[in-house]
């Protein structure tokens, strides 16, 4: 009872807020599904490559000092590739969407607004949620892959497993507490990189690419005696610095489409 207890919490501590996102916002368009499915695809091509760059470069199988920023820098290049693609697609969307017949994009869900003005289309971002839809495919992804055999394995055998590092709690449930905070991180840095890619600005691009950065390389702190203590915590503030970046930077948006 107490596994299947600590199974279960895990679980939804994990996935809970990411399935949320995904029911409320991404599952209420087929549009949003297909570009959350889309960029979780786009993970996983970052995920095979950075595994195949491991695999070919020797220096890396011994040094996660080194591993793990080749791993985040290959990941954010699959974020432009992925923006790009969706690029090319928008635009191929406006050529041939007219005001009778228009994607059902210009509402909440949705990172457009539809104006018309002198028979010209205008598609001004008025909300985010095509970029919240890219952030939750690319956080999900990531929640499956990192966690799914670690919640999985805890069902194997009596009791909960430990580390040494991390005495305090099981193992299944500090990589729960982890997992969440990444999957918010994801999200958050996905709104900021399109903000960041649309305009042109290094300083979001910078502060995207840093902060993913930092949230990797405290997991370092696992190989030492302060442990979860302080990788926790530290995951924590990277995801909440891009939660408020990402908020400043959507409200600094609307301000200007407002004016």
């Amino acid at each position: 009872m107490v596994q299947w207890a600590l199974f279960w919490g895990c679980m939804l501590t994990a996935f809970a807020p990411i399935s949320f996102l995904f029911f409320t916002v991404v599952a209420q368009r087929a549009q949003l599904v297909i570009l959350s499915i889309t960029a979780a695809f786009f993970y996983l091509l970052g995920l095979l490559v950075a595994a195949t760059l491991w695999t070919v470069i020797p220096p890396l199988h011994d040094s996660i000092h080194a591993t793990i920023p080749v791993a985040i820098l290959v990941q954010e290049l699959f974020r432009y590739a992925f923006f790009v693609v969706y690029i090319r697609c928008e635009q191929a969307v406006k050529r041939v969407t007219t005001k009778q017949n228009q994607l059902p994009l210009n509402d909440l869900t949705s990172s457009f607004g539809i104006i018309y003005s002198s028979s010209h289309l205008h598609c001004m971002e008025v909300a985010h949620g095509i970029h919240l839809a890219s952030g939750v495919g690319f956080a999900l992804m990531r929640a499956l892959m990192m966690y799914g055999t670690v919640l999985a394995s805890s069902l194997a055998g009596e009791g909960a497993s430990f580390t040494a590092t991390c005495p305090q709690i099981p193992l299944v449930f500090a990589s729960a507490l982890s997992t969440l905070a990444l999957t918010l991180l994801d999200v958050a840095l996905m709104v900021l990189a399109f903000e960041g890619y649309r305009k042109r600005s290094a300083a979001h691009i910078v502060a995207v690419v840093l902060l993913h950065l930092g949230s990797g390389l405290s997991n370092m702190l696992n190989l030492n005696e302060v442990g979860c203590s302080a990788s926790i915590p530290l995951t924590y503030v990277a995801a909440s610095l891009a939660v408020v970046a990402a908020t400043l930077s959507v409200k600094r948006a609307s301000s200007s489409f407002a004016s």
